[in-house]
């Protein structure tokens, strides 16, 4: 092969190839430095654009919307107070005006219209506590920007507009414009102790819920005092016409719902004198008493008097399967041996009736007091368990050692009634 045709030969290379690639990548960079340097102008331009863009579009701040939001939404919610206290005083001389109908009316009308203007009473009443306690419900706010375009905002607040302020203000009525609990409350019995009213179980029952809604339930036991003793007049009856009840008739006795009731307002007023007022005048009465015999005691009355002709038609009945022995000596020892057997047994049933004390709290009988004494008077115990547990140590362990004027007037009012108030021997820790 000729000299010329031979292969050029390569030029020599350094040893280490890593040293060759790091000499070379110094002109890989300036050309990427090269290549950054043509290209950042058209980027910090852009940039630059999109900033001049942003604050010129229509985006208000969250303080900003906050201060133009503030005012229209204090003069609505004082709009709307004012209008909720005019329609609560144009509810008020509604009701006026019907108890005034009521009143001047020449004839004796129906139960509904003294219920309208009870009820009337408690919405008003229900109205103005909201008014006084509770504020307007909050208005939504209604947010039109994004998150961006707030923070894109932040701290041009003092460019904007500056707020125009309403020309015109509402006066927010007082408080004392609204008709006062007192004087609803007297409205009621003023209603209620007017000759022509009928105290119904209805109305009286609105009454004591009207009372203990607007918190002045001293007034209960007058009313529940003119339940029983107050002339019925005659419905419909022009002139009035009255007939006097008798207050110890059984039909005239308060109604047991509503003398719980009523005995739940003075516990919630802890008023003390005011629920032995109320025990004194329901519970106490002799017209409960005698209601309770007629409930409690007259079907089972009713019964033990037919009993013992019951027991004489057995007898006489079972007298012809004697045999051998005399029918009418038969017939007498059956109605002598069944009518001990129910003797005995109805005697014991009465007795664990009445002597049971697994219900008892704080106010148990005083030891002598009569079984049957025992069983009518139940509720008035039970309710003087009430108040004693209401008033007194809810721990266990702490009670018994109660003092105080009140506490003290409690217990001898409970022995003058013949209960003892926290007996010693059924305390806890003190049996044996």
């Amino acid at each position: 092969m000729k000299p010329g045709m031979l292969p050029l030969r390569a030029q020599s290379r350094s040893v280490c190839q890593l040293c060759d690639f790091v000499l070379r990548q110094p002109s890989r960079r300036s050309f990427l430095a090269a290549a950054s340097a043509f290209r950042a102008p058209a980027l910090r331009r852009q940039s630059a654009k999109q900033h001049a863009i942003a604050p010129r579009l229509p985006v208000r701040s969250a303080a900003t919307a906050r201060k133009l939001r503030e005012q229209p939404a204090g003069v609505d919610n004082t709009q709307q107070w004012a209008e909720r206290a005019a329609a609560v005083n144009r509810s008020m001389a509604h009701v006026e005006r019907h108890m005034a109908w009521l009143k001047s009316s020449n004839k004796v009308e129906p139960e509904a219209a003294t219920l309208e203007a009870l009820e009337g009473l408690e919405r008003i009443a229900h109205e103005a506590i909201s008014i006084r306690s509770g504020k307007p419900p909050p208005r939504k706010m209604e947010i039109k920007q994004s998150s961006a375009g707030a923070i894109l905002s932040m701290g041009r607040e003092e460019e904007e507009a500056p707020v125009v302020q309403p020309t015109t203000t509402t006066r927010a009525p007082s408080i004392n414009e609204l008709p006062s609990p007192r004087y609803i409350s007297q409205l009621a019995m003023d209603l209620l102790k007017h000759p022509t009213i009928f105290i119904s179980p209805q109305i009286l029952g609105a009454y004591i819920r009207l009372q203990r809604l607007v918190g002045c339930p001293r007034t209960i036991p007058q009313i529940l005092h003119l339940y029983a003793n107050k002339p019925v007049p005659e419905l419909g009856s022009s002139p009035p016409k009255f007939t006097n009840p008798s207050p110890k008739a059984a039909k005239q006795a308060i109604p047991a719902d509503l003398a719980e009731e009523a005995l739940g307002a003075a516990i919630e007023a802890k008023d003390m004198p005011l629920a032995l007022d109320i025990i004194d005048v329901s519970y106490c009465a002799p017209a409960w008493r005698r209601h309770r015999i007629i409930t409690k005691l007259g079907v089972p009355g009713f019964l033990a008097t037919l009993t013992p002709l019951a027991i004489y038609i057995i007898a006489q009945e079972a007298s012809v399967y004697s045999g051998y022995i005399d029918p009418t000596l038969f017939k007498t020892y059956t109605f002598l041996g069944v009518s001990t057997y129910v003797l005995c047994t109805g005697t014991l049933g009465f007795v664990a009736l009445t002597t049971h004390n697994d219900h008892h709290t704080r106010v148990v009988w005083q030891p002598g007091t009569a079984l049957l004494d025992r069983y009518l008077r139940e509720d008035e115990r039970a309710a003087l368990d009430r108040i004693a547990c209401a008033w007194g140590f809810k721990e266990e362990w702490r009670r018994g050692d109660e003092e105080g004027e009140e506490w003290e007037g409690l217990r001898e009012w409970v022995s003058l009634r013949g209960m003892v108030l926290d007996k010693p021997d059924l305390m806890p820790g003190m049996n044996a």
